[in-house]
């Protein structure tokens, strides 16, 4: 299914974890008591989408897939997360970069991906990208299933990351 629809780009993650927090008051403070958990450990957030109303707080997030041990025993450390996060490993971020492409593109991604039977499991856009949560098993043919949908620079393949940034992860100190 050749498209006219131009992108400049696809970019693949490694594996990651998604962490769900969720809280039904929005100013318990559990997205700010994680952040403090990520800064304290030096952990890299490559993905964060927050969704804050009256009914409460969402925030889906992924951390590189190594650091999700870690991260669970931080996180029950702090009696105020109790019951207020979940953790799915074993996914990865497909970014698409559509610059100066229509609205459109964001719907046809996303139908393609359902027809292709590809589970969402989050999603965020900037300026710049558009970023699906998928599972991480499926993000090659995820991504060969968007390059015969959108137009990509001559030569263009997806790629992954040759390095990954970090901060030196580190115990969270006490008290």
């Amino acid at each position: 299914m050749a498209c006219t629809n131009q992108i400049k780009g696809l970019k693949i993650s490694g594996e990651l974890c998604l962490i769900r927090l969720h809280s039904a008051t929005p100013a318990m403070g559990v997205l700010s008591a994680f952040c403090g958990i990520m800064a304290d450990s030096r952990i890299n957030l490559p993905f964060i989408s927050t969704v804050l109303q009256t009914g409460g707080l969402q925030a889906d997030c992924c951390v590189d897939a190594v650091h999700q041990t870690l991260i669970k025993r931080l996180v029950d450390a702090e009696p105020m997360m109790d019951a207020h996060v979940s953790y799915s490993p074993g996914v990865g971020l497909l970014t698409l970069f559509p610059h100066q492409s229509s609205l459109k593109l964001f719907g046809l991604s996303l139908r393609t991906l359902f027809r292709q039977e590809i589970r969402v499991l989050g999603m965020a856009s900037s300026i710049g990208a558009l970023t699906y949560v998928l599972d991480y098993p499926k993000l090659d043919r995820a991504a060969e299933v968007l390059k015969s949908c959108f137009k990509l620079p001559e030569n263009h393949s997806p790629f992954r990351a040759e390095f990954l940034v970090s901060q030196g992860t580190r115990p969270r100190p006490a008290g």
